[in-house]
């Protein structure tokens, strides 16, 4: 099911992860280099999450080039099953980046540490030109996730939004530690935005984990697609003798539906795949990226 659709799809998932990938670049060695100088947990915890960011975006761009040349054809039903894995994996990997703030941010409220005015002005540059950098991918990439959904694009636009968010709230922090640093309370400056900044990317990562894990593992389909299977149904009722079962997944991006009919079999053929056409058809319009087969069958099947 390789469509032309399908294909630019792919081949716009490749050019976004690369895209990643050399912005992340030129982003991690002013990182480090500030990071050492300033001697700020702050910033090193920053340049952890920019080495997983890098790696798990390397990783993406790796999968989709070797989808692209070829890998995903061994799959009949798509590579999505890898979509939806490079989505628990990135989002672990961002988690775990906003496990290791939330850690030496504590460790700063116990022992607060005073910090170089100088070198935290040189970090506040850097995280203005990341922040800047990073928003502009999360509106691009968010662009691209509306026109194509899929764990992989989701992944894409909420990666540079958490990026986006740590550094306006590094941004905030750093400049607050300069220009207030007479008062002592400054030093927990600090540790308070990182550990706030912490619980906002977990919760925006939540949902992306449980429902790629849950397509992971076959779950049907929502329930207002049930609706509108079950709706599709009732219309086509006097058009068939008896319904035997649906089953329907969700791969990557991709919705597959799996319907078993039973017809009279003294129905002409040519009238059975009429029936089987328009349901098709109609099913198709109304749920999105959506493949609807209807196989025919004497008992129940699921």
């Amino acid at each position: 099911m390789n469509t032309p659709a399908n294909t630019n799809a792919d081949a716009t998932k490749e050019r976004t992860a690369l895209i990643s990938v050399i912005m992340d670049l030129a982003f991690l060695g002013p990182t480090l280099v500030i990071a050492v100088l300033a001697n700020s947990m702050t910033l090193y915890a920053d340049l952890l999450g920019d080495f997983n960011v890098l790696f798990a975006n390397a990783m993406l761009f790796f999968i989709l080039h070797k989808m692209k040349k070829g890998m995903g054809a061994n799959f009949d039903y798509g590579a999505g099953k890898i979509e939806n894995l490079i989505g628990v994996i990135g989002a672990w990997f961002v988690v775990l980046s906003v496990g290791y703030i939330i850690y030496t941010s504590i460790g700063r409220l116990v022992s607060p540490v005073p910090l170089d005015p100088g070198h935290l002005a040189m970090g506040a540059v850097i995280m203005l030109a990341s922040m800047i950098s990073s928003g502009y991918l999360w509106i691009r990439n968010y662009r691209i996730h509306k026109r194509i959904p899929s764990p992989v694009t989701d992944i894409q636009w909420r990666v540079p939004m958490s990026d986006t968010v740590i550094a306006g709230g590094i941004l905030v922090s750093l400049l607050a530690m300069i220009l207030l640093r007479k008062y002592a309370w400054s030093l927990y400056i600090d540790p308070v935005i990182s550990l706030a900044l912490g619980g906002v990317i977990i919760y925006s990562f939540y949902g992306l984990i449980k429902s790629s894990l849950f397509d992971l593992l076959d779950r049907t389909l929502e329930e207002k697609y049930q609706i509108i299977i079950t709706q599709e149904l009732a219309k086509f009722y006097h058009e068939y003798v008896h319904y035997h079962g649906v089953r329907s997944r969700r791969t990557g991006g991709r919705v597959f539906i799996e319907i078993f009919l039973e017809f009279d079999p003294d129905q002409r053929v040519g009238e059975v795949q009429q029936v089987i056409r328009s349901m098709r058809e109609s099913l198709e319009g109304k749920i999105e990226n959506s493949f609807v087969s209807v196989s025919l069958a004497t008992e129940s099947v699921c």
